[in-house]
């Protein structure tokens, strides 16, 4: 082979990198965003989530619930390589007297640290999964622990009717709540868009600080616009995508699709869109409590107690001792509360003049949503 044309091989390979480089950087289906009308500080969040089978594509990120503030963060699912999983993540901020740190991990929940656009902490489950068509309920709960501001993150799965506490983070600031407008997102985060990803999203609340609930009734989409240009991350992929109200048999929902075969979106980027809503609060089954017992040692007075994984999960407890039977009106003489998601029993170290005495536990939690149930539960020695 002669010199001349070695050298043009090799030009034609250089250019010919050249061009799959420039082409790998534009592949990336656009990054759409849904933000609702929930534009004040809050203390609950929820939002359901469903991604319709034709609309799974690996490496897509279908977030659920982002919010603002001094603690900002986000939650939704995933598909990702090791499997489809649930993340919840909370970036650093530069009031935080200290790291953020996860107080309870549900199981299969992992934590660590994470960069690139931010640092902060985030949390994944790839044990609990998630199915296609299937509609997913996230709640985020904030409340103030301190001077910090602890965040629980709950999902609830349309499929098995159960609720799983994933996490709880520990934000060194005080009185982070979530600040609106909620945002939901659909991202390919590794430039697959030949591969359609699509979201449904429905039934999203915030509760506000003064305990008042607002349903979401309509939101802003949005295509990141200059990821469309020539050389940017969605350039081949820059008319492929759409968003807006769609119905089923399970009712109105928002959707948003991206990435694929679509050549001419049917909306304005942006646009605007609306669900009425006529619901004046969440009605999930509140907490229910499936038992309950006491018994004391020496003493120390063990209370456990458990719920229904169907109904609304735990917030808080409040454990109530007085003297006498169930339900005769004695007067409390001991108590103990803690707002303690995960807890399922605790400990009560009992005054010297309750060790010989007949006794009852009043057993009173709360769900995530402020809902409560009780059992009256005998002492036993």
């Amino acid at each position: 082979m002669n010199k001349i044309k070695v050298r043009k091989i090799y030009l034609s390979l250089c250019c010919l990198s050249f061009f799959i480089a420039i082409e790998a950087g534009q592949n990336a289906a656009p990054s759409s965003h849904f933000v609702f009308d929930d534009n004040f500080d809050g203390d609950i969040l929820i939002n359901e989530v469903r991604v319709p089978k034709a609309g799974v594509a690996m490496y897509t990120y279908y977030e659920t619930l982002g919010w603002r503030g001094g603690a900002s963060g986000y939650a939704g699912i995933q598909v990702h390589p090791r499997g489809n999983n649930f993340i919840f993540s909370i970036w650093d901020h530069k009031d935080h007297k200290a790291p953020i740190k996860a107080v309870h991990r549900g199981p299969g929940t992992l934590t660590e640290k994470f960069g690139g656009e931010g640092t902060g902490l985030k949390s994944w489950n790839f044990e609990l999964g998630w199915d296609p068509d299937v509609w997913y309920t996230l709640v985020s709960r904030s409340w103030a622990f301190g001077d910090h501001t602890f965040y629980g993150f709950w999902a609830r799965s349309g499929k098995t009717k159960l609720w799983t506490h994933l996490v709880t983070m520990d934000v060194a600031s005080k009185d982070a709540f979530f600040k609106g407008g909620t945002d939901a997102f659909i991202e390919d985060w590794l430039e697959t868009g030949s591969n359609i990803r699509t979201t449904n999203l429905r039934g999203g609340w915030k509760r506000k600080l003064n305990g008042n609930w607002y349903p979401f009734k309509q939101g802003r989409y949005s295509v990141n616009y200059w990821d469309l240009e020539p050389g940017k991350r969605s350039f081949n992929y820059k008319t492929n995508w759409d968003g807006g109200v769609a119905k089923d048999p399970t009712g109105l929902f928002y959707f948003m699709t991206a990435g694929g075969k679509r050549t001419e979106p049917s909306v304005k980027n942006p646009s605007r869109h609306v669900i009425m809503r006529t619901e004046t609060k969440p009605a999930f089954e509140p907490i229910h409590l499936t038992k309950a017992e006491a018994r004391l040692d020496k003493e120390n007075l063990t209370v456990a107690w458990g719920i229904d994984d169907k109904a609304l999960p735990m917030f808080e407890f409040k454990l109530s001792v007085f003297e006498g039977s169930q339900g005769d009106g004695s007067k409390v003489s001991q108590s103990y509360s803690e707002v303690k998601p995960h807890g399922r029993s605790a400990m009560i170290a009992l005054g010297k003049s309750l060790l010989n005495k007949s006794l009852t536990v009043e057993v009173l939690c709360f769900d995530i949503l402020g809902n409560s149930a009780k059992r009256l539960v005998e002492v036993q020695r």
